[in-house]
């Protein structure tokens, strides 16, 4: 054994000595001189005369330290060569970075590259014309579309005329609704309605209706109803013509139908009546006329137990007709 301040026997390696590794150290009983040491052994002048000189200790995990220790030898026998004269490769040695060498890309962040000068002016160039593009065709459309309704717009021509719709006017203004006095004097009921003529086919119309009642078990009735209206473009048969047409079918006895001269383009009459004996009996007289474009209807109705006066009511409703259509000419 050797004391702390004696030489260490053999090598001159000390056995604790943690710089030096295992395969650098002789195994017990060898007897090769160091001048028949293998070059591509480490440490070859291991065994060299002189005092051993221990290196600086290696901090751990600094580069060119070793931090392997000696395992102890293994013998599992007499021609069993020690550890210490086997050779191993040495631990491999992973190079540093060096400065000047390959450096991995670091991403660049910020506003994309601005593409060419050319490329603007060209999408410029194609944005514009498509504004160009866009602008011709609305222009194109409204035209049209201006065109369309200019053609398909008012066109009074069609249905204008002597006579006119006025807004405002009560229907039942147009006639004297006093001629009923003269079969009953007492107002039951009055209406009226009033339609304006539209914009783009024209028509229009004027309806009212009035009714006297006096009191009494069979008492004497009497009404009048006004029927005015205007041309349109909805078709070409006239109010007038269907009139007609409805009011003189019917023929035979109590019925009497003709025409009426002097008032407007045309005009017809036509009388109904219904004799009963104990009861009031009805009678009925209808003047109607067309001139221009309006088509004007009065029809008086008397319910009574007197007698009939068939001049006094054709004389009550052609002068109602004329009313009217004084009324309205323009």
């Amino acid at each position: 054994m050797t004391g702390p301040n004696q030489q260490p026997p053999g090598d001159g390696v000390p056995p604790s000595d943690p710089t030096v590794a295992w395969w650098e150290r002789p195994g017990e009983g060898a007897g090769q001189s160091p001048a028949q040491a293998d070059p591509t052994v480490l440490r070859g002048n291991i065994g060299a005369p002189g005092p051993y000189t221990a290196p600086p200790a290696a901090t751990p995990y600094q580069s060119g330290a070793n931090p392997y220790t000696a395992p102890p030898t293994y013998q599992s026998g007499a021609n069993q060569q020690p550890f210490a004269q086997q050779q191993f490769p040495p631990p491999q040695q992973f190079a540093q970075p060096q400065a000047g060498g390959y450096q991995a890309p670091q991403p660049q962040w910020g506003a994309p590259p601005r593409p060419p000068s050319s490329g603007n002016k060209t999408l410029w160039w194609v944005l514009g014309s498509i504004a160009i593009v866009a602008v011709l065709v609305i222009s194109g459309i409204v035209f049209a579309v201006n065109k369309a309704t200019d053609s398909l717009g008012p066109d009074s021509d069609k249905w204008a005329g002597d006579y006119e719709f006025q807004k405002g006017k009560n229907a039942c203004d147009l006639v004297d609704l006093s001629v009923l006095n003269q079969w009953s004097t007492t107002r039951e009921t009055t209406t009226h309605t009033e339609r304006e003529p539209y914009e783009y086919i024209g028509g229009g119309s004027y309806n009212c209706d009035a009714k006297n009642k006096d009191s009494g078990r069979n008492a004497d009735e009497a009404s009048l109803s006004l029927r005015v209206e205007f041309k349109s473009d909805t078709g070409t048969e006239s109010d007038y013509a269907r009139w007609k047409s409805s009011d003189t079918s019917t023929t035979g006895k109590g019925h009497e139908n003709g025409p009426v001269s002097g008032l407007g383009t045309e005009a017809y009459y036509a009388s109904e009546q219904q004799i009963y004996g104990s009861i009031p009996n009805d009678y009925t007289y209808i003047v109607a006329a067309i001139d221009s474009n309006v088509s004007v209807k009065v029809e008086i109705e008397v319910s009574t137990m007197g007698s009939y006066d068939r001049a006094e009511m054709s004389a009550a409703a052609e002068a109602q007709v004329r009313k009217a259509m004084a009324a309205l000419k323009k």
